[in-house]
């Protein structure tokens, strides 16, 4: 469906949707304990959140600079690769547990990376099978929640089914002219109301751990993408100088700090007093 869209921004719009879908899985990608902990957990997380908000600004807002998204995703490869290198031994260095519990544990952290390889499409405009899939025929990129249970496997199926009808249903619209990148940016992630409950139902309890994480107003920014219009709560003209300013912020602020620092840093940018001096420098709510 990607392929059938001819100009890179398009391409880059829809995996950007796709993405934002795909993230509230991504809360599980150190799921396990297996040594790397937050050595890799939160800064995915947290620059996988930072390539979607940048991204998101410059389809909505001019003057977002150029190398903001660039800085995004070079952040993000760092800790990728750390795990992409450990994932293989993923049993080796759980094997003090049940092999259920592994398993589930494996499941769960292979279904956030492929929620990170969404995100990794809105810079190689294509949608890729991660290495670990390749000769899974019963794995599909769009496997990005690790679901269990009696429902599990038709869970799972109605999952890819959700995702690749809103990827499908975004390239028509592109295709078509019947929304400007800007007008799709800011539309409801999902194309019907049941879809949108579907995504609600299998992804609330994952939501929570972003809240609790990441921060409240980065979860709030993302579950206003779900139903488009609003902006932090308020029109998207009014928002348009915090979203730019917090689009704009050095390399700096994400990644000279823990990023469990960075990321109360950047939930106080999405809320915080925009005349408080040490806005898009420091936080009022430090750990």
């Amino acid at each position: 469906m990607l392929a059938s869209i001819s100009d890179d921004a398009s391409k880059r719009l829809v995996a950007l949707r796709a993405a934002m879908r795909a993230f509230p899985g991504i809360a599980r990608i150190g799921d396990g304990p297996w040594g790397l902990g937050r050595e890799i957990d939160l800064p995915i997380r947290l620059h996988s959140i930072r390539a979607i908000f940048v991204t998101w600004s410059e389809f909505v807002f001019d003057g977002v600079r150029n190398d903001a998204r660039r800085e995004a995703f070079d952040a993000l490869a760092t800790p990728l690769a750390k795990l992409d290198e450990a994932l293989p031994d993923f049993y080796q260095r759980n094997i003090i547990s049940s092999d259920y519990a592994v398993a589930a544990w494996q499941d769960a952290t292979e279904a956030a990376r492929r929620g990170v390889s969404l995100v990794e499409a809105i810079a190689a405009l294509e949608f890729r099978d991660l290495a670990f899939d390749r000769d899974r025929s019963y794995r599909d990129f769009l496997d990005t929640l690790s679901i269990y249970g009696p429902t599990g496997r038709d869970d799972m199926a109605r999952w890819r089914a959700a995702q690749r009808v809103a990827i499908g249903a975004d390239c028509a619209v592109l295709r078509e002219g019947e929304m400007t990148r800007s007008e799709l940016a800011l539309a409801p992630l999902w194309p019907d109301a049941t879809t949108a409950a579907l995504e609600t139902n299998l992804t609330m309890n994952l939501s929570f751990k972003n809240a609790q994480d990441l921060g409240h107003g980065i979860e709030k920014w993302l579950r206003e993408r779900k139903d488009g219009s609003l902006i932090l709560g308020i029109g998207v003209e009014q928002a348009r100088e915090r979203v730019v300013r917090t689009a704009n912020l050095a390399c700096s602020f994400w990644e000279t700090r823990p990023a469990t620092v960075a990321c109360h840093a950047f939930d106080y940018c999405l809320h915080g007093d925009l005349q408080n001096p040490t806005w898009g420098d420091e936080t009022s709510r430090r750990p």
